[in-house]
């Protein structure tokens, strides 16, 4: 059987995840073995139900058979991400290594920050001249940040230089945090740096955008450095700190599996980190006149421009926006899917919480942490071809996963939740392009959205159809009103007619109603017309047959008809149930019904209003016939 080892991650840190994937997964293939990413897109400052959805990606490990977890620890935001692994992994002892951020307990492996930012700083001040430098940092705080600040620090310090307080933002690693900053810094300050230096690639692009925005030449006027060695990093051709994180993952997953084997393994392991040189720097200028570092932030831009992706999302949102069943849903979204998944590849499952239907009833909630015993694959591909819909243990987490195959996979598991609490998760049975330039995080908030439409489709239908069923249905006795003979009960004749089946109308009317309410009361009234209701209700089969309360004390039943004899042994069996009711409810008069039937041939033109005339003739003249005995 293949080792399956867990991968957690946050998508954010798209580059570094796709590079250190790409280890991971040349190593697990060299090894036949599967690796399940799992992966969200916490962010650490949102909404509380944002963090905790998002963090619910890695509870799957609790139903998960894994054999080890290799935890991309450097790119969590959320305390509950942490604790929650360290609590999962301790207590089932799987062996795990966190790359890149040193956790309590854990064996570690990363990149040693120290030396390309001191190789990086040494090149500034010594080839650049550079003497007054902005730090911009990562989060406060942050062990790789601040190894990245000692680093410089020392460089500075070793050439009688300083790092002045006021010289450092704090960028958090992220972009749009520079672009606010950084302006108001730059205003705030009579003189430019000689270099701005930032503590990864993302800050330092947005530094360049920043200074382009302001008329600032890079290199000429600033100079610029990132860290992490981007590819996307490439069209500003920023100088940077190679961290070799495809070596890091191939590592990590050789590290992990060697320690499977019993292996002899080291608890920490470092990768010294090398500067690598741009134009952001000075180095390698290509234009006389110096240049103004533009490029684009990351491949996002191109995609979210792009329309035939807006068109794809818009139109899952259109093919799901009227679903209001669970089978609608199903069924729509399988077959948009089957036919346009160039997005989301040849295999794929949307797996919902068992209970996210039956929720919906009875005011029920969803859980906000964990995931049910048992998942509901409402939409699933296999080689592009859909699977139907599936229920299967979540242990299990895929469906038809082959534990024996010769070929190593990479599953991807992503959250799927809303204010509301969890709704499930996505499986992707492969890597797609999606996952490295955001939009895989705009495709899940999508979906997110549309689930949450389905789930008010499906309230609204329920109450639409309450609110229906009230309109034609008598308050008294449950059965059918008089609207609901003109929705209900004539069309069903109608159709049986249409379908070549004879069908039988029977009109029945309670024999002295006048007299039971004006000597017993109108409550012995509504019990007479209640007791009749129920006798008929107990003789007639209700899936077969229609009964409406056409007025006061009339009832109209309407059914197929087997033989010619069939209504008269209906009658009869109707007699004896009342009579019986009468009898234990003990009642203080004598309840008895007339009831005249007309067969409805399906040869013959069908009037409804002749029907009804003749089974009202049937019905008086039984009355008349046998008034004071059994009325039939």
């Amino acid at each position: 059987m293949k080792r399956r080892i867990a991968v957690c991650g946050n998508g954010w840190s798209n580059e570094y995840l796709e590079v250190v994937l790409s280890g991971i997964r040349k190593c697990a293939d060299e090894n036949n073995v599967d690796v399940f990413l799992l992966m969200n897109y916490s962010v650490g400052n949102g909404e509380p139900y944002k963090d905790v959805g998002d963090a619910n990606i890695f509870r799957l490990m609790e139903f998960g058979q894994f054999d080890g977890v290799i935890l991309l620890a450097n790119t969590f935001h959320l305390q509950e991400e942490f604790d929650y692994l360290r609590n999962v992994i301790q207590r089932k002892e799987l062996p795990t290594i966190s790359l890149e951020y040193q956790m309590d307990g854990i064996d570690y492996l990363g990149t040693d920050n120290y030396p390309g930012m001191y190789e990086l700083g040494t090149h500034l001040v010594e080839k650049h001249h550079v003497k007054d430098v902005l730090f911009i940092s990562g989060p406060a705080g942050n062990n790789e940040s601040d190894t990245r600040r000692v680093a410089l620090e020392d460089v500075l310090e070793k050439n009688g230089l300083t790092l002045k307080e006021d010289y450092v933002i704090y960028g958090n690693w992220n972009y749009f945090e520079v672009q606010s900053q950084l302006p108001e810094w730059i205003e705030a300050h009579d003189k430019l740096p000689d270099a701005i230096v930032c503590a990864n690639d993302v800050m330092a692009m947005a530094a360049c955008i920043v200074l382009k925005e302001c008329g600032i030449k890079v290199p000429q006027d600033v100079k610029v450095t990132g860290f992490d060695h981007l590819e996307s990093a490439s069209d500003f051709s920023i100088a940077s700190v190679d961290r070799n994180w495809d070596s890091l993952g191939y590592q990590g997953m050789q590290y992990l599996l060697q320690k499977l084997d019993g292996e002899e393994t080291s608890a920490s392991i470092n990768i010294d980190s090398k500067m690598v040189p741009g134009e952001s720097c000075g180095c390698l200028v290509s234009e006389p006149d110096g240049m103004i570092v533009m490029g684009r932030l990351s491949n996002y831009d191109r995609y979210v421009n792009n329309s035939f992706w807006e068109g794809h999302l818009c139109d899952i949102a259109e093919c799901l926006s009227n679903v209001r069943t669970d089978d609608e849903l199903h069924t729509s979204f399988s077959a948009y899917l089957e036919g346009d998944h160039k997005y989301e590849g040849e295999e794929m499952y949307v797996c919902l919480m068992d209970n996210f239907f039956s929720s919906l009833k009875g005011g029920m909630s969803l859980q906000d942490r964990g995931y049910t015993e048992n998942m509901d694959v409402i939409c699933g591909l296999k080689n592009g071809v859909s699977i139907g819909r599936k229920h299967i243990e979540t242990d299990e987490l895929i469906p038809g996963y082959d534990a024996e195959s010769d070929e190593s996979k990479i599953y991807i598991f992503l959250p799927l939740y809303s204010k509301e609490g969890g709704y499930g998760y996505v499986a992707l049975g492969q890597e797609v392009p999606m996952m490295y330039d955001y939009l895989l995080y705009s495709w899940m908030r999508n979906i997110k959205l549309v689930f949450e439409r389905v789930r008010q489709n499906i309230v609204m239908q329920e109450l639409n159809d309450q609110l229906s069923k009230l309109s034609v249905t008598d308050g008294l006795t449950g059965v059918y009103n008089r609207m609901g003979c003109e929705k209900v009960a004539y069309p069903y004749l109608k159709k049986c007619h249409r379908e070549g089946k004879r069908a039988v109308l029977m009109f029945a009317d309670i024999n002295k109603m006048k007299v039971i309410n004006d000597k017993y009361g109108h409550l012995q009234g509504d019990t007479a017309i209640c007791t009749v209701a129920n006798a008929i209700r107990e003789v007639l089969n209700e899936e077969q047959w229609i009964i409406v309360r056409y007025g006061g004390d009339e009832f109209i039943m309407i059914g197929e008809c087997t033989d010619e004899q069939h209504p008269v042994r209906l009658l009869r069996d109707i007699s004896e149930h009342l009579e019986k009711a009468a009898q234990q409810n003990k009642l203080p008069y004598q309840l008895k019904v007339g009831v005249g039937f007309v067969l409805v041939e399906p040869d013959e033109e069908l009037d409804l209003s002749e029907c009804l005339k003749k089974a009202d003739d049937a019905m008086y003249l039984a009355k008349k016939k046998q008034h004071g005995e059994m009325e039939v």
